[in-house]
């Protein structure tokens, strides 16, 4: 019974018993995880991206030689040299082409289009009006009429109009304004300690040169140390705009040179120290 039992052991178990081999290497692939798959159509996507990109320039070329002959062909028939039809055609083309390139540009950096904008339309339009000049068969028989004068002006224009491209370009990128409100705003009526420290600094290169501060009258020096030391109470910093505006408000004439005056004279004299309040004693 045994032997039988033995004999008819399941296949399942005898390829597990006998391929010791084969299940490490099962193991090993499924520790070693997924190998590299290729994407899907990646010959097909290379090769659609390289007609993509092209595509447009063999289609570029072509209307660029087609309208470079007309605009031309105009041209001569206008009654412009050789040479000079040659290089009317040329500026044509290439002004387009310099436009589309500063568009991209100033696409990149943020900046207005308007001109080179207005100067593709420009390129464009007189390729357009050449090329419909000169089609047909019987086309530049006639007297060319308006096309005289425009192929004499249109150097000048294709001149100034270029000339704008490297005018108008921005060296740097606009500066990104704001729309949101200040959060905390200083209040009107309180002096701008820093601007003040600002000014005062300023002025204490100016007060090595003044003369003596013993040209103030004594009702001015008495003044202006009344509010240094008023000032001095309230904690502000004793400043050139913060003394002249105490002084004329106690009555008193004071210009910037006097003030920066009176200034060095203060500082020179001692001002006296805020003191705290000291409560009244209170009878029992």
């Amino acid at each position: 019974m045994t032997h039988i039992l033995t004999a008819e052991a399941p296949p399942e178990a005898e390829a597990t018993s006998t391929h010791p081999a084969a299940t490490d290497a099962n193991q090993d692939r499924a520790r070693a995880g997924p190998g590299p798959t290729r994407p899907p159509g990646g010959e097909q996507g290379r090769i659609e991206r390289t007609l993509a990109a092209a595509l447009p320039v063999v289609l570029g070329v072509g209307v660029f030689c087609v309208a470079f002959v007309h605009v031309h062909d105009v041209a001569a028939w206008a009654g412009q040299p050789d040479w000079a039809a040659w290089l009317i055609a040329v500026s044509v083309e290439l002004m387009a082409l310099a436009s589309i390139i500063e568009i991209r540009h100033r696409r990149r950096t943020g900046t207005p289009v308007r001109w080179p904008v207005g100067t593709l339309l420009a390129g464009v339009g007189m390729s357009g009006a050449a090329n419909l000049t000169a089609a047909g068969p019987h086309a530049l028989a006639a007297a060319p009429g308006a096309w005289v004068p425009a192929m004499a002006l249109w150097p000048v224009a294709a001149f100034g109009l270029v000339a704008g491209l490297k005018a108008t370009r921005q060296t740097r990128p606009a500066p990104a304004t704001s729309t949101n409100p200040p959060t905390t705003t200083a209040p009107a009526g309180e002096d701008r300690t820093a601007a003040d420290a600002g000014r005062a600094d300023r002025s204490a290169g100016a007060d090595s040169t003044a003369p003596a501060p013993d040209a103030l009258p004594a009702d001015l020096l008495d003044a202006g140390r009344a509010v240094a030391a008023d000032l001095a109470r309230r904690g502000r910093p004793v400043t050139r705009t913060a003394l002249a505006r105490g002084v004329r408000q106690r009555g008193h004439r004071c210009s910037t040179d006097r003030a920066a005056l009176l200034l060095a004279a203060v500082r020179g004299a001692p001002i006296e120290p805020p003191r705290p309040p000291v409560a009244e004693a209170v009878a029992p």
